[in-house]
């Protein structure tokens, strides 16, 4: 009878342990997929400013000098590792490390404020970034002067192409499209004597064709706004941002959107 309850006793602590070793695997496979996934769904946040002025309040694309301020110290006081478009989008393309807590700092229209406001931020933290220039509006009220372009440039911020008047590519002509994208290359490249390689989609917007364009003119990458989970975080002609707005004065918010995952939220969301 002893010996019976031991064989009992044996069988069952073999049949726990067969349990809790098929729960481990599954744990592991099911922490494995999610790693996978959240892997995948990783994206080098690429921080999209506008406006750097007083109207926070009033224009969802401006952010106060002193929001701005705080937000790059927190990126030095953190160590983010603030990359330039150039070195990360060479990175994608030859399969390179790109660094942990990596950050692109960029700035559409080219906006006088981004030179008076930013620029003395961006040159006292050391930080890279690049402003995509809409070339008509160069030298007008509001906007940056060709002299303030050529400082910036010889000050380690790179200059984009933004189009010549800033149309939503997608509702253009094949033939007005192909003119914005590739004018605006030519005059930039004209004026500032050095070649023009990132473009970026006014609105964000484009399509299969107009991104061939964008291909098809010379440039070596092209940033958006949230171009749909169907073109990958590393397609270097659809490099999705994140725009910076009046609720990143919220440090929080703002520590969020480096996550890395907001990208994601951003498309599940809408």
């Amino acid at each position: 009878m002893a010996g019976i309850e031991v064989n009992l006793r044996a069988r069952l602590v073999h049949w726990i342990s067969r349990i809790r070793i098929k729960r481990w695997i599954v744990a592991l496979a099911v922490l494995l997929a999610g790693f996978a996934f959240m892997s995948r769904a990783y994206t080098t946040p690429i921080l999209m400013y506008h406006h750097i002025d007083e109207r926070a309040q009033e224009w969802k694309l401006s952010v106060s000098p002193e929001s701005f301020s705080r937000q790059m110290e927190f990126l030095k006081a953190h160590q983010y590792r603030v990359l330039s478009l150039s070195d990360y989008i060479d990175r994608i393309k030859n399969k390179k490390q790109i660094p942990h807590k990596s950050v692109v700092i960029t700035f559409d229209d080219g906006y006088d404020n981004n030179f008076l406001e930013a620029f003395p931020v961006l040159k006292k933290m050391g930080f890279p970034a690049i402003i995509f220039i809409q070339v008509d509006g160069v030298g007008r009220r509001g906007y940056m002067s060709w002299d303030d372009i050529v400082i910036l440039l010889e000050n380690g911020i790179d200059i984009g192409s933004h189009t010549v008047h800033h149309g939503f590519l997608p509702d253009l002509s094949a033939e007005d499209a192909r003119n914005e994208i590739y004018e605006s290359k030519a005059v930039l490249e004209s004026r500032l004597q050095r070649p023009i390689p990132l473009f970026s989609y006014p609105g964000g917007g484009f399509t299969p064709a107009v991104r061939q364009q964008v291909i098809d003119a010379g440039y070596l990458g092209a940033t958006a706004t949230h171009p749909g989970r169907e073109y990958p975080n590393l397609d270097p002609y659809a490099l999705k941002r994140i725009r910076i707005s009046r609720t990143s004065d919220n440090l929080f918010v703002f520590w969020l959107q480096l996550s890395g995952f907001y990208t994601l939220y951003e498309e599940i969301r809408g």
